[in-house]
């Protein structure tokens, strides 16, 4: 039985699949499968796959019809094999001394999940004097719980290393017909059952992200439904024992909070792919939405805002578009 299961989902992955499995094969640590599931591609994909099989017998297909990449994930899960669980996405990359690493820790620690940092450009070089911050149930509870609450922070799957005894004792699945967060629902479940987390400074894992993809997605994407969807979620679920409802529903409201001042950016911003008509159009829905007016209301949250921050709070309150697109104006070239 093979020590860890890479899980790989692939969609329409041609131009850099084969980079993240050679990135994969080339792993200093080499007890491991590779499951990679093809999630109904319609380029090479699968090609690749099969092509790349002949040279690397550690890896399994798998194929299935366009289901999205939850439902890859899962079935990645039920037909691993390995002790330990992590996952790469198809355009991504691993340093080679990715796992090795993580089994160092683990046998070390006897960590539920370690954490890594992401690589900000492809390296192989040798990385020392990497410290490890350990979390006992009681920090995991004060301090990553409220995190997973208030910001992006942890979400990611890609950059940790799970046992699969805690995935099973979990029964944690990717929730299907998702669009956003749900690598972070996926992590609710997992974190909340896990008594020892390792954090280490290596950074593991090369993120390739494509060039204005941000503004691209947010067109095909309504990303005021999911930040609203996200602000609903039921946290008092995984971490109602470890936080109280009022203390949760600050750190929700502080999140939505940016979450909306990201979105408004975004939308005008000046590459995107609307029209003006249509940028003034999406601004007035997100300040007329009748969470955004309840959150915008509460005005605790001006307090410790900088000056632009405060300016953005008060032009959604008062529902000044022109004030906004010209805020957001300033803070684009301002930024140039």
């Amino acid at each position: 039985m093979p020590k860890i299961s890479i899980i790989i989902p692939v969609f329409n992955s041609e131009p850099y699949l084969e980079e993240c499995l050679l990135s994969i094969s080339q792993q200093t640590y080499t007890d491991f499968e590779i499951l990679a599931i093809n999630d109904g591609s319609s380029d090479r994909s699968i090609e690749i796959l099969k092509e790349y099989q002949k040279k690397e017998a550690r890896l399994k297909i798998f194929s299935q019809e366009n289901k999205g990449v939850s439902a890859a994930r899962n079935l990645g899960l039920d037909n691993a094999k390995g002790e330990y669980i992590t996952f790469v996405d198809a355009d991504d990359w691993l340093h080679p001394a990715t796992l090795g690493h993580y089994i160092d820790i683990v046998e070390h620690e006897g960590s539920d999940i370690i954490i890594s940092q992401f690589l900000t450009q492809k390296s192989t070089e040798k990385q020392t004097e990497l410290s490890i911050e350990n979390s006992e149930r009681k920090d995991i509870e004060q301090k990553i719980f409220p995190k997973f609450i208030e910001s992006d922070y942890y979400n990611s799957v890609c950059n940790k290393f799970y046992t699969n005894d805690l995935i099973k004792k979990s029964r944690a699945q990717f929730p299907v017909g998702v669009r956003i967060a749900e690598d972070a629902q996926f992590n609710h479940q997992v974190f909340s059952l896990a008594q020892k987390i390792s954090e280490t400074q290596f950074q593991s894992y090369f993120y390739r992200e494509v060039e204005g993809s941000a503004t691209k997605n947010v067109v095909r994407n309504d990303y005021l439904q999911s930040n609203v969807a996200i602000y609903q979620y039921d946290y008092q679920k995984y971490f109602g024992n470890s936080i109280s409802d009022i203390e949760i529903l600050r750190l929700k409201k502080r999140r939505f909070f940016r979450s909306i001042i990201a979105l408004i950016y975004i939308y005008f911003h000046p590459k995107n792919q609307f029209s003006w008509g249509q940028r003034f159009s999406k601004i007035k829905e997100i300040i007329n939405h009748e969470v955004v007016k309840q959150v915008f209301s509460d005005d605790a949250l001006k307090q410790n805002l900088g000056r632009y921050d405060q300016a953005i709070f008060n032009a959604i309150q008062s529902k000044n578009i022109l004030k906004l697109y010209l805020y957001t104006l300033y803070s684009y070239i301002r930024n140039q």
